[in-house]
């Protein structure tokens, strides 16, 4: 598995792809939040007093990660045949609440120290009506790729009020397992490494891009284990990177969410993720053991074939609705443990196959542990992680 046919010119021009649609995609959001979040209040903002001004975005921020939630757990396939039912639920829920609360903050005259919280809560209501208006313009038929976007607006959301979780209660615990300590995993300021928090890296010759997430606990003192993880088809690192974020915060995890070059995983992908790997192992103190590789979809493939090629760099490999294909496979690839996490009713993807790759990959000599979820489709399936870090977790002390 090699990329020599492919010069960095040519991975460049894939990548310049992906570039060219982020770019519009981010260009025509910023267009819609200078318009609606603009507007003038029909009158001079009112001033408030500042632990006033703090309850009322308080409330706000409940509504917000309420409406996060409701998201989170609501995988496409389960409303695609009922798109009116649900589009009426979010509506009933959040239709003339998110409206209230957008006329009442552009009302209200933030405090000096809360310029930032203020602007991005703007700007996450401002989306949230955008998308609220994208399911009622589906007039109850569903369509994929609206849905898809909706759901990349719902990562911009959570790119604008991560960085103001620590003034807004509700989603500082968002962003937390009911597990964590927050203390623990929200240091005081003072006490932030510098390097920690989300990053991302473009595309560089033979490298594709990637978001990085560096707890903001990180102390270089120790090792780290780290999350390589890989997106579905069409999917991207910066939307993939949140179906981890928060169990990586919580369980103190370097997370890398990686971009393949193309619209979705091919070999030439795979010196990429070695490359990305080592940048990271460069950067950072990695635990060399406790590297776990995981992908969704056509990235849970894909992580057959690059794990199986280069065992010795993980010592997971967690795959989320994806199949085994024809591979390379290294001499040590039955070593890698496996997790595999398959929903019975994939429509994509069916449930008798991955069966008989579970009894192939035994035959081969791999530990496989095998999680068939009963009524659900081909998507991530809610609280998977915590399953696959307990596993990942429970492999150290088995070998």
């Amino acid at each position: 598995m090699t990329a020599d046919r492919w010069s960095a010119d040519q991975l460049g021009a894939l990548a310049d792809e992906w570039v060219a649609e982020r770019e519009a995609f981010l260009s025509a959001l910023h267009a819609y939040l200078a318009t609606h979040v603009s507007q003038n209040p029909p009158a001079p903002p009112q001033p408030l007093a500042a632990v006033t001004y703090d309850a009322e975005l308080a409330a706000i921020s409940e509504r917000l990660s309420s409406f996060l939630h409701t998201m989170d757990s609501t995988p496409w396939y389960t409303f695609q045949h009922r798109v009116a039912e649900h589009q009426h639920a979010l509506e009933t829920q959040y239709g003339a609440a998110v409206h209230a609360d957008a006329v009442r903050l552009a009302a209200l005259q933030p405090p000096s120290d809360a310029s930032a919280r203020h602007d991005a809560v703007r700007q996450a209501l401002a989306i949230m009506q955008h998308i609220l208006h994208l399911y009622k313009e589906l007039g109850g038929q569903f369509d994929f790729a609206t849905i898809r976007f909706a759901n990349r607006l719902v990562s911009q959301i959570k790119y604008r009020l991560y960085p103001v979780r620590q003034h807004l209660p509700a989603l500082l615990h968002y962003w937390l397992l009911d597990t964590a300590d927050p203390d623990a995993c929200e240091p005081p300021a003072a006490d932030v490494d510098p390097c920690s928090g989300i990053q991302r890296y473009d595309a560089e010759g033979s490298r594709g891009a990637y978001t990085c997430y560096v707890p903001e606990c990180y102390r270089a003192e120790r090792s780290w284990p780290v999350l390589l993880t890989l997106h579905e088809g069409s999917g991207n690192d910066e939307d993939f990177l949140w179906t981890w974020l928060k169990y990586a915060k919580s369980r103190g995890y370097l997370l890398v969410s990686a971009k393949s070059f193309g619209p979705t995983w091919f070999p030439w992908d795979a010196p990429s993720l070695m490359f990305i790997l080592d940048e990271i192992q460069a950067r950072y103190h990695v635990d060399p053991d406790r590297i776990l590789l995981t992908g969704l979809s056509d990235g849970g493939s894909f992580s057959y074939e690059v794990g199986f090629a280069w065992p010795e760099r993980f010592h997971g490999l967690a795959v989320v609705a994806g199949i085994l294909r024809p591979h390379q496979r290294s001499a040590q690839a039955s070593q890698l443990p496996v997790y595999i996490a398959h929903g019975a009713q994939d429509q994509l993807f069916p449930v008798g196959y991955i069966r008989l790759v579970v009894d192939k990959l035994r035959e081969w000599g791999h530990n496989v542990t095998y999680h068939e979820l009963a009524g659900f489709g081909h998507a991530y399936p809610p609280g998977e992680n915590t399953a696959i870090l307990d596993w990942f977790e429970g492999l150290r002390g088995s070998t």
